[in-house]
């Protein structure tokens, strides 16, 4: 996958789509893979806005059953089996424990087995559509008080009867898992590329005939010279999946609508702390508010087990600031420590615990924002603008949730391929999608593959750094072994507690687009994600980056202060 400027701009694209997110780049995927000529531009780096501040689940749907909503029940669970079958080197199950009390209607034993029968009951079927039979989403037993104890003793509770266990689907890595339909949509002809923000669009004989981009790669990494300059991409059609930034762009266009307007933004926070359960996510109801028409009680947060770690999420409040300036601050962090705290008192998770903090918006679009009820919806929208705002050639695609971003790229799909070729596609043939594996899942069962590797590399690798290379990498393992072949110490990890090694860094900066530290750190490696690797493993990363980019010492520097400063929550 290469940054090519020259090609967007040698040619004219049926589409190009503003926006490198899990919609933007499911949306590349779908349309590269049917021929058409797709360019794809993000602002900053691929999946690093919205996209990489998820609680890395793919949800079976069981939140909408809350709301009634049974169709978005079982669109979930179908997406969330797509994701499985195309990428199962990402995904694997997660066992969650939904506690029951005594004491209470709603979340007593009988009201949470109830739930749980419906909502197996509406999603029959869809785990039985994961090709890969180590994927699939097993059917969890109802526990006993002691059972609950005995696997998660920080649930002790005087009222506690017992615990539903419900699976859903993780994923190693929401920036990976983004970065892999990219991956795929590149070798099937798509040209993308980050760093490049959309400066305006191109009005020809009143319709859009592609945008105007400024190329920020240099300003992006810190350093200084001729790399920001503007340029045009030509397309048939421009397709605005820019996420929270999808109304920004609109209004370069004089104010394009939404069926359902943006009235403010929810930031999403989650903490990545010691681990408190090394085995079971734990559902733990707040104090917030909900918007769910049938409740267990207020809003829940998880605390879900991840790379050795535990990540909780989400704390939603509003944000009022720059879309470009979302961070955690430190009050969002101690006020969703408090809220564990009261929720999970026997955690005994402090400050001192915290090991990183992420955020990501979440648009909305009640009437009136509320600081103390989620309010997230799951609705995404589609959006013609020649007949909404008679404006040809231009569409706008934002999604809401990573799990169906499949399905709004197949939805938005269709009506891009009816724009360039009107009347001569039919409604089967527009809506079918790609359902092969993902470039770097081309295998039929991951167990086999994981064994054959692990023997194959014996003599390369050590049996986890295979699993480990493969859990992220999938059959793009080859070629970081054939990276570590040529030079062996390439293999060494880049810091003594975490299994990412020098060769990754080397193919993040190579292959993968990274341009700077934080894409390498954060986005391809997650090297930074789990915590802050130490001072050394920093400098050795910039120090790869820097032989391959040719960066100067200051340059080096620049880049390490910029990853340090993810790190600093101040108000």
């Amino acid at each position: 996958m290469k940054r090519d400027l020259g090609a967007l701009r040698a040619r004219t694209f049926d589409v190009v789509i503003v926006g490198g997110g899990i919609t933007g780049a499911c949306l590349a995927h779908q349309l590269a893979a049917r021929g058409t000529a797709v360019a794809l531009v993000e602002k900053s780096d691929f999946g690093g806005f919205t996209s990489a501040s998820s609680s890395k689940l793919l949800h079976g749907g069981i939140r909408y059953l809350q709301e009634l909503r049974p169709a978005k029940v079982r669109e979930s669970a179908r997406e969330r089996a797509y994701f499985q079958n195309v990428a199962p080197h990402l995904t694997q199950p997660v066992p969650f424990l939904l506690p029951a009390y005594k004491g209470s209607l709603m979340r007593g034993m009988w009201a949470l087995r109830s739930a749980v029968f419906v909502y197996e009951r509406l999603i029959a079927g869809q785990s039985d559509r994961i090709a890969d039979s180590s994927k699939r989403i097993p059917r969890g037993p109802y526990l006993s008080a002691r059972e609950v104890l005995d696997r998660a003793p920080e649930l002790a509770h005087p009222s506690l009867t017992g615990a539903q266990v419900l699976h859903e689907c993780q994923m190693i890595s929401s920036e990976r898992m983004t970065l892999a339909f990219l991956q795929t949509a590149a070798s099937n002809g798509a040209c993308i590329a980050n760093y490049l923000r959309v400066e305006g669009f191109l009005i020809e004989d009143g319709r859009v005939r592609g945008v105007r981009v400024r190329d920020e790669s240099v300003a992006a990494s810190g350093g200084s010279g001729n790399g920001s300059s503007s340029f045009e991409i030509q397309a048939r059609v421009v397709a605005n999946s820019a996420g929270p930034h999808v109304p920004v762009l609109n209004r370069l266009l004089g104010g394009l609508g939404l069926e359902r307007p943006t009235t403010g933004y929810s930031k999403g926070v989650h903490l990545v702390t010691r681990t408190i359960n090394p085995r079971y996510a734990l559902a733990l109801v707040t104090s917030k508010r909900t918007a769910a028409r049938v409740s267990r009680g207020g809003r829940h947060i998880f605390v879900i087990p991840w790379r050795g770690r535990s990540l909780i999420g989400t704390a939603d409040v509003p944000f009022e600031g720059a879309l470009d300036d979302v961070r955690p601050t430190e009050t969002d962090v101690r006020d969703l420590l408090a809220d564990v705290d009261t929720a999970l008192p026997d955690a005994r998770l402090r400050r001192e615990d915290v090991h990183y903090a992420f955020a990501g918006l979440y648009p909305l679009t009640a009437r009136e924002v509320r600081s103390d009820t989620y309010q997230g919806h799951g609705n995404y929208q589609i959006l013609d603008h020649a007949r909404a705002d008679a404006m040809e050639g231009i569409v706008t695609v934002l999604g809401a949730k990573y799990t169906t971003a499949p399905r709004v790229a197949e939805l938005a799909a269709r009506i891009i391929a009816e724009k360039l070729s009107p009347g001569g596609i039919g409604p089967k043939e527009a809506l079918g999608r790609d359902e092969r594996p993902l470039d770097p899942s081309r295998f039929a069962d991951f167990d086999s593959y994981l064994d054959t590797k692990q023997r194959e590399l014996a003599s390369v690798l050590s049996a986890e750094t295979t699993e480990h290379l493969i859990r992220h990498y999938g059959t793009d393992i080859d070629e970081l072994a054939a990276r570590i072949g040529e030079e062996p110490e390439l293999a060494e990890a880049v810091a003594s507690d975490r299994p990412i090694v020098a060769a990754e860094i080397d193919h993040a900066a190579s292959r993968e687009m990274a341009l700077t530290l934080e894409d390498a750190v954060f986005r391809r490696t997650g090297l930074g994600t789990i915590g802050h690797p130490g001072p050394a493993a920093l400098r050795r990363c910039a120090a790869r980056m820097a032989r391959i980019h040719g960066w100067d010492e200051a340059q080096i520097r620049s880049e390490i202060e910029r990853v340090d400063v993810r790190y600093a929550y101040a108000d």
